[in-house]
């Protein structure tokens, strides 16, 4: 029964997005799963492709049954280790591999992050068998992180499986070096603001003062400041709120709360972002948030770009896709690229 799928998704982190060619013959390879018999509609289908040319970086967002993303995501790592060169690679973002991070999310509301974390190592232990394949990219003892002089030395033999309440995380070695952080954590929006100036110093006192760790800060928030463009980008992740921090929230932290299209699912007494065990600070309020601090420098903000959807939608879209077979639904949205 095509009602019953359990479903999971995957926002794929590739070093790569400069060459379409590239990014979607990677997206390809994680619809090969699709050839097995037996189901209706497709077992698999990429939803979205973002790319950014200045960071030279994609995310693909894979949707896929608890039975077929393991492989659906091999498929695609062993692709993008194989098509992606590091050693040609130049993008502002840092990286750690030709696939860099590879969360796998619950979307149905029955799927467990115990059961994703098993499916990413299983996938992480599938990884290391062909690690050494003629073909595949895989880095040397050190790594290029843009921002820095020379190169970085990521020597670490220590690293190893863990987990947390909330995340089930392993880190892929080679030669002693990461190359890959795959792992499950509720479902992770990504909102990019930019703003009018080149001061990258503003954009980071910016990024101190909506993060999460930080006091007054936005719960659940990471965040970063990169030169983009000619202007500043604040790249943030939205994070579900641990348990333990959802009861000290107060009004001052998430000011007001805007409220979008999917209203109904915000709380209407704290205005968080409610799915499933996720709770969030909505991504308006943290656009709000950002526009009042540069204002704060008479700085204006020029733009924003959800990457990918909220669980909720992303949830939706993926029942969509695999029931009616649409394996390539990225190519029937409007690509977002910068």
């Amino acid at each position: 029964n095509t009602m019953t799928r359990r479903l999971v998704g995957c926002l794929m982190n590739i070093s790569e997005g400069r060459s379409k060619e590239t990014v979607e013959a990677i997206a390809m390879s994680a619809l090969r799963v699709n050839d097995k018999t037996g189901r209706d509609g497709c077992r698999a289908s990429v939803l979205n492709i973002f790319s950014d040319h200045d960071y030279n970086r994609s995310v693909l967002t894979i949707a896929s049954t608890v039975e077929d993303i393991g492989e659906a995501v091999f498929q695609a790592c062993t692709s993008a280790y194989q098509d992606i060169d590091l050693s040609r690679h130049e993008g502002g973002h840092p990286r750690l591999g030709s696939v860099d991070l590879v969360p796998l999310h619950p979307l149905s509301t029955g799927v467990t992050l115990q059961e994703c974390g098993e499916i990413a190592i299983g996938v992480y232990t599938i990884l290391l068998l062909v690690q050494d394949d003629d073909d595949m990219h895989l880095p040397n003892q050190h790594i290029h992180l843009p921002g820095t002089i020379g190169l970085v030395d990521l020597s670490n033999p220590d690293y190893q499986p863990f987990t947390s309440n909330n995340c089930y995380c392993v880190c892929a070695t080679y030669n002693s070096v990461v190359f890959l952080t795959i792992g499950a954590i509720p479902y992770m929006m990504v909102i990019n603001v930019t703003i009018d100036t080149q001061d990258l110093k503003f954009g980071q006192q910016i990024v101190r003062s909506i993060r999460g760790r930080t006091p007054g800060g936005l719960p659940g928030v990471q965040a970063m400041a990169f030169s983009h463009q000619g202007q500043v980008e604040i790249a943030c992740n939205i994070m579900s709120i641990p348990h333990e921090g959802q009861s000290i929230i107060s009004h001052s932290n998430l000011g007001d709360g805007c409220r979008t299209e999917e209203s109904n699912i915000y709380g209407s007494d704290d205005e968080l972002y409610r799915y499933g065990e996720g709770v969030y600070t909505p991504p308006s309020v943290v656009e709000r948030r950002i526009q009042e601090l540069a204002a704060e420098g008479r700085v204006r903000t020029v733009g924003s770009n959800v990457v990918g959807f909220t669980p909720h939608g992303a949830c939706q879209l993926a029942e969509q896709a695999l029931n009616t077979g649409q394996a390539m639904h990225w190519r029937t949205r409007t690509q977002t690229t910068m």
